[in-house]
């Protein structure tokens, strides 16, 4: 959790690098800069970063990876191993994309340029949606799994205008219907469940759909 602006000035470059900055707001990252500017490091990129005005957030995110690497400190290995773990959560969801019929939709972790600061479920043509449900570095490996299932949902509606997935039991059903605003999945005493937004139940365990718990492409 944020500590505050003193706490600012104790994040080295080093732990940065590993992922701590995610915890420090991004309009902090030109005052962060400048710190180390004044503990010795120095160069370009830095110096730019340092520059910035507190509103310059996409710049920010942009400059930040560059600046480490410029000082000695490659974020890279961090960023890796956290699109591992996104990409072993998205691999639960693909087994039930697969089992429903919907195996065409190839889901992968991808993140925007710059810093990594969320990651979402993208399809083969680079499509994806980041409305909400991004995947974000604190989160342990069952708010990763409840995120990634969102994503890749949100995904799939967004993008190409389809429902996904669907309870078995009420999708068809004339007397249901879609429940504005409610989630296709939830969080059930810290398990992430596919959520039915017609009878609002749950319908399974993110990973565990069947044919019988939820609707199928024939």
């Amino acid at each position: 959790m944020f500590k505050g602006i003193r706490y600012v000035g104790r994040v080295r470059p080093e732990q940065a690098a590993a992922g701590v900055l995610d915890e420090v707001p991004v309009d902090l990252w030109p005052r962060l800069a400048a710190r180390w500017l004044a503990k010795g490091f120095d160069s370009g990129p830095l110096r730019q970063l340092a520059a910035l005005q507190p509103g310059e957030a996409h710049a920010a995110l942009d400059l930040m990876p560059v600046a480490l690497r410029s000082i000695g400190f490659d974020p890279a290995v961090a960023d890796d191993q956290f699109v591992v773990r996104c990409q072993a959560a998205l691999d639960v969801v693909q087994r039930d994309l697969d089992v429903t019929g919907f195996g065409r939709y190839r889901v992968h972790a991808g993140r925007p340029g710059g810093w990594p600061v969320m990651v979402f479920a993208v399809l083969p043509d680079g499509s994806y949606w980041s409305g909400a449900w991004g995947m974000t570095r604190q989160m342990n490996d069952a708010e990763l799994l409840l995120h990634a299932a969102g994503s890749v949902s949100g995904t799939i509606e967004d993008v190409h205008e389809i429902e996904w997935p669907v309870c078995a039991v009420h999708g068809d059903d004339p007397a249901t219907r879609y429940l504005d605003g409610m989630e296709s999945v939830d969080d059930i005493d810290g398990v992430a469940w596919w959520w039915c937004t017609r009878a609002g139940h749950g319908i399974a365990q993110v990973g565990r759909l069947t044919g019988g718990t939820a609707r199928t492409l024939c």
